[in-house]
């Protein structure tokens, strides 16, 4: 969902203020429909290609989520979703802000070192990687990996994603030497694991193969590539 070539448009208080008004009429009719039964509205809306629809409920959650205690996580989950939403749609200068947001909210919640704010590190740092912002991901990447790691040890399905992920930025920015050892490592973990997943598998062995390519060291990248011919046979 990276939006490239689509149209960027700002959300002002004045739009969102008409968007609510739309749903008034239903909030106040229907004063038992909860905050789940919102996002729920809004996440089928989306699906079915109702992108104005789905903005308003999103905003219609916002609204109940607003009122929950500080502490609850209703209101961040609620600006992810939000943030997400207008990143697929290419509505990049109204998903940063929302980001930001969420991340601080849970930070307040968990504590800046916990895995739910690790997780959402990732996706922030993703978000930046999408846009070309590599400066910005790494050290997003780089402070989701420790704390995961430290959290989870470093053979959880979670913390290999994030390593590739930061591998696959090193990839982007040709920095070969930084991505090869991540990629070594990941790799290894993978073929010692009894069920891997296949699709990450695959990601794994493509860019790594490329890394390997890019640093002389064809025959390897060879063996990676028939390898990942191998796998992708038995799908």
């Amino acid at each position: 969902m990276t939006g490239n070539g689509r149209q960027r448009r700002a959300l002002t208080a004045t739009h969102r203020a008409v968007l609510l008004a739309g749903l008034v009429a239903t909030i106040v009719g229907c004063q038992t429909e909860s905050w789940e039964q919102y996002m729920e509205a809004a996440a089928f809306a989306y699906q079915d290609g109702n992108y104005q629809e789905a903005e308003q409920w999103f905003l219609a959650a916002e609204q109940v989520a607003a009122d929950f205690e500080s502490l609850d996580p209703r209101l961040a989950l609620t600006l992810g979703n939000l943030a997400d939403f207008y990143h697929a749609l290419a509505r990049d200068n109204e998903a940063e802000p929302l980001y930001l947001e969420t991340l601080a909210l849970l930070e307040r919640i968990d504590g800046p070192d916990a895995p739910r704010v690790a997780r959402f590190v990732v996706d922030l740092a993703t978000f930046y990687t999408v846009l070309g912002r590599v400066e910005e991901a790494e050290p997003l990447y780089l402070r989701a990996l420790e704390t995961l790691e430290w959290e989870l040890g470093p053979y959880h399905f979670d913390v290999l994603v994030v390593r590739t992920a930061l591998a696959g930025l090193y990839l982007q920015q040709t920095r070969y030497t930084d991505a090869e050892p991540l990629y070594r490592e990941v790799l290894a973990i993978l073929l010692d694991t009894p069920d891997p997943d296949q699709d990450h598998l695959l990601t794994v062995l493509d860019e790594y193969a490329v890394v390997l390519r890019a640093i002389g060291r064809e025959e390897d990248a060879a063996a990676l590539d028939a390898r990942a011919r191998a796998v992708r046979a038995r799908l």
